[in-house]
């Protein structure tokens, strides 16, 4: 629909013309473009128009469910059914030989401009103010669950007590905080040396998630809680 549009239009809305949007959508087609139509998947030019749609802008939320029809849920929604779950679990046993694994859990800073109040709490520890960010994903880099809401200042231990991931964990009988797995502190040679290195192999996607998510938002942190 969008296609049929006056340039004037798209340039009002997206600052580039139909020529423009075509040629970003394909730059990033193989990169962005998802495997399968499960769970009624975003297409690809939906998404690019979502993105430059922000870029544009600045606003988010709003502006793609008035444009594009979607919002939040559409992007990110852990997984329920037994299935999905299933296929998550054998494609995190293919890394590294862990079983049962959901999801790997990690914080990232996404560094924000000082607020006009209550500065303090959003400086972390390398001295950058920042929104402390929890980020689950599943074994192929799609995100399952953002928390977006705490100050830099705020520990990762204390994001994952309060988020609604461990609620629903816990609802479901899933697991407890117990089942968490984290690495040995002064591995052992043998069974602890080798569950740490299958640990850090799994773990990692979330850090190489994290790592691309890393950046500045000129922004105060309520928008960029918005946005996140």
């Amino acid at each position: 629909m969008f296609w049929r549009q006056w340039n004037c239009e798209l340039i009002k809305r997206y600052r580039l013309n139909r020529e423009g949007i075509q040629l970003v959508v394909e730059l990033v087609r193989d990169a962005i473009t998802s495997p399968t139509n499960r769970n009624n998947s975003i297409s690809l030019e939906i998404k690019c128009l979502a993105t430059l749609r922000y870029l544009a802008t600045g606003k988010m939320h709003l502006c793609n469910a008035d444009d594009l029809g979607i919002s939040e849920p559409s992007f990110i929604r852990f997984p329920l059914d037994n299935q999905q779950l299933h296929r998550i679990k054998a494609n995190f046993m293919a890394i590294a030989g862990i079983p049962g694994v959901v999801s790997a859990i990690d914080g990232t800073h996404i560094k924000t401009i000082a607020p006009s109040k209550d500065e303090d709490v959003f400086i972390n520890r390398k001295k950058v103010h920042s929104i402390n960010t929890q980020i689950a994903v599943d074994a192929t880099f799609n995100i399952l669950d953002v928390v977006a809401k705490w100050p830099g200042s705020t520990h990762d231990s204390c994001i994952l007590m309060g988020s609604g991931l461990r609620q629903l964990f816990e609802r479901h009988h899933w697991l407890s905080l117990q089942d968490v797995l984290t690495p040995y502190l002064n591995p052992q040679p043998g069974a602890q040396l080798k569950y740490n290195i299958a640990h850090k192999n799994t773990r990692n996607l979330v850090e190489r998630g994290c790592d691309h998510s890393d950046h500045c938002m000129r922004h105060s942190p309520q928008p960029v809680w918005a946005v996140i």
